[in-house]
């Protein structure tokens, strides 16, 4: 008889990744009693990626040599999950080269296995640790194709968070038309799908772009309308406080961009006509000096 709890481990990696070790933990014994070992594998494997988020990078380590040492030729999906999540566990103790090499390793026995779901997931983190933004923006794309284009579901799924990742490469490319797009993307696929958390990362994304392409007041109302839907989330206590800090403070970053590029705008248009007064600049020479230093003041801070 099938153990739902076996065929559905993944599902149990949620919450405190201590509770996930000791969640998954208990599963390895049943999984170690099959024939097939690839389930045991790959749950060692999960094991190994929630004590890296424990900062116990030496346990994750000895973690993944137990798994590959139980490797066969035929449990490559296992393989796939081992590289992946020993890139991953080099990747949390900043070995970025090390990591990116078992990415791409872990990419390519996926792909040629059409695991689509893991390819996509390496895929994707190449895209996080290589550092040519080009590069990013391509394997973020190449992981939306296949996203996009894949019959199974599950790997479908990614496509929010890597709408998201490539409107953030774009931003990061200043290439502000392009991240609108993506990030449009991003909240219609999270709608259809009920992830209020991915929908409002996505409205602060568009609001983010508008600014960049000089939408001030559209800008503005968006992250008013996110500022609220916040202060209610608080006030229902419906978010945990770590996440709501974040995003909410992301939001008054935005409104500080915001109000310091109208400042800006402002202060540019009061000299250009104020300077032209022969009688404002003799009579008024702090009041036109006061919106020239806040012109200089603003462009500082945005370089900043």
């Amino acid at each position: 008889m099938k153990d739902p709890k076996l065929e559905n481990f993944d599902d149990l990696f949620v919450g405190h990744p201590l509770e996930i070790e000791k969640n998954l933990r208990n599963l390895l014994s049943k999984a170690n009693d099959l024939e097939n070992k690839s389930i045991y594998l790959q749950i060692l494997s999960q094991i190994a990626l929630s004590q890296a988020m424990q900062q116990k990078f030496a346990e994750a380590h000895k973690t993944l040599d137990e798994a590959e040492e139980g490797l066969t030729s035929e449990y490559e999906l296992a393989r796939v999950r081992i590289l992946l999540e020993r890139g991953r566990v080099f990747h949390q103790s900043d070995n970025i080269e090390d990591a990116l090499l078992l990415f791409k390793k872990s990419y390519a026995l996926s792909k040629q296995h059409m695991f689509d779901f893991h390819t996509i997931n390496a895929a994707h983190m190449i895209a996080i640790v290589v550092k040519n933004i080009d590069k990013k923006i391509t394997w973020n794309q190449r992981a939306i194709e296949l996203a996009e284009k894949t019959e199974d579901q599950r790997a479908h799924a990614w496509l929010g968070a890597l709408y998201n990742n490539l409107a953030q490469n774009y931003i990061e490319a200043h290439q502000y038309l392009k991240a609108l797009s993506a990030f449009e993307k991003c909240k219609h696929y999270s709608e259809e799908r009920g992830d209020a958390i991915v929908v409002r990362g996505a409205k602060w994304g568009i609001a983010r772009s508008l600014r960049s392409l000089g939408s001030l007041d559209n800008a503005l109302k968006m992250q008013l309308e996110l500022l609220k839907e916040y202060d209610d989330i608080a006030q229902k206590g419906e978010f945990p406080t770590e996440l709501l800090v974040v995003s909410r403070g992301m939001v008054y970053e935005e409104l500080t961009e915001i109000h310091l590029a109208n400042m800006k705008k402002y202060a540019a248009l009061a000299y250009q006509d104020l300077s032209k007064s022969p009688w404002f600049v003799k009579l008024e020479p702090k009041r036109l000096g006061k919106m020239k230093n806040i012109k200089e003041f603003t462009e500082e801070l945005e370089a900043f």
